[in-house]
């Protein structure tokens, strides 16, 4: 086996690992079973993405200018150290705030890391057409381990916070030793002899001026944002909102588990509308994703499903075409740094929208 297909089987190996964690899946139900309300949980949910708006753009300058791989080990010590310190801190709000910190620290290192380190890999190899079916494959292995894991929510609660956290800290401690023998970039190595601070100047400067003149770009990154946004928190109240319908407990994970399925489905498809414009890909995800957001105000178990469902199609097949897009036009220098505009944008977004989704599924 080549090496850039060994690289690339250990990133999928880690999306896997780092997806498949029940604590992760089903941490709203773990809080809501520890005594928090959906209002807490939206609450929560802003601090995620206060942490992510103010950390994202420095760890995708951190992977350009140490390593993708140091970034992707980072990410894995901030995930063992958010399960302690849920573990040990589950009681206290601010104690759980914190441990949510840790999360998007680890959600940041990881992001713009992974996908940068894989699409220099095949540029390197001269595969970067490859790359179209790679980040697709990646959606699906990390919707397959999600909702694997999110069809296990109901064990979650059973076991608890502690044993479930302490299943993470498992999971993430195999991430870090699969992360050790990744290859680095070769443009990483090349600009390793450069002063840092020469190496940070080159790389923050030269990203913004490529932003301020490429308005497709800033584009691109806004609305995949805006459907992804949607999405997630459609996915994450739904877990509070669907057992409120009267549905026996032990059906929750496998609806969850349906939901997913349309991601699944999206990352397939989004092969096949790789030729459409993506303003015609925008216009037809808003109006599914959307549609499957008021699915949820009918109190109806199996059509607030169909709206997950929904809603999952709509946010991978925009977000793998967003991202194949996005990175046949940012250079490998500041590849990590501008792939992570791309998930800063998506928390300026979230940051508005968590907290009045908490007030719209509480009604």
């Amino acid at each position: 086996m080549d090496i850039c297909k060994k690289q690339l089987r250990k990133l999928y190996a880690m999306n896997f690992l780092g997806n498949i964690s029940i604590a992760g899946a089903a941490w709203v139900l773990l809080l809501v079973s520890c005594g928090y309300s959906i209002i807490d949980i939206g609450i929560l949910e802003t601090v995620f993405h206060l942490v992510s708006l103010t950390a994202e753009i420095p760890s995708g300058v951190f992977a350009d200018v140490f390593g993708r791989k140091k970034s992707l080990l980072l990410s894995c010590v901030c995930s063992v150290i958010s399960a302690v310190t849920r573990i040990l801190w589950i009681g206290s709000f601010a104690g759980v705030a914190v441990s949510i910190g840790f999360n998007a620290l680890s959600y940041n290192f990881a992001s713009g890391s992974d996908s940068a380190i894989a699409y220099d890999t095949l540029k390197e190899n001269n595969k970067q057409d490859d790359y179209d079916r790679y980040i697709s494959t990646q959606t699906m292995i990390y919707r397959i381990s999600n909702g694997a894991a999110t069809l296990a929510a109901g064990v979650a609660v059973m076991l608890g916070n502690t044993k479930a956290h302490i299943i993470s800290i498992i999971l993430a401690v195999i991430q870090i030793l699969v992360a050790v023998t990744l290859k680095e970039n070769k443009v990483i190595s090349d600009n390793a002899d450069k002063e840092f601070t020469t190496r940070v100047k080159e790389t923050v400067g030269e990203s913004f001026s490529f932003l301020k003149g490429n308005r497709k770009v800033t584009g691109l990154i806004f609305r995949n944002a805006l459907i992804g946004g949607i999405d997630v928190l459609l996915l994450f109240f739904l877990q509070a909102k669907l057992p409120m319908t009267g549905i026996p407990d032990w059906v929750l994970g496998p609806l969850l588990f349906a939901m997913s399925l349309g991601g699944i489905i999206g990352a397939v498809l989004s092969v096949k509308v790789r030729n459409w414009p993506f303003r015609r890909i925008f216009m037809m995800c808003l109006a599914v994703v959307t549609a499957g957001f008021f699915a949820n105000f009918t109190g109806v178990a199996w059509i607030m499903t169909a709206g997950g469902f929904m809603a999952a199609f709509a946010d991978d097949l925009i977000q793998i075409r967003a991202d194949v897009e996005l990175n046949a036009l940012v250079p490998s220098e500041q590849r990590a740094t501008l792939i992570s505009v791309n998930s800063w944008c998506f928390s300026f977004v979230m940051i508005f929208m968590s907290p009045l989704a908490g007030f719209l599924f509480s009604l």
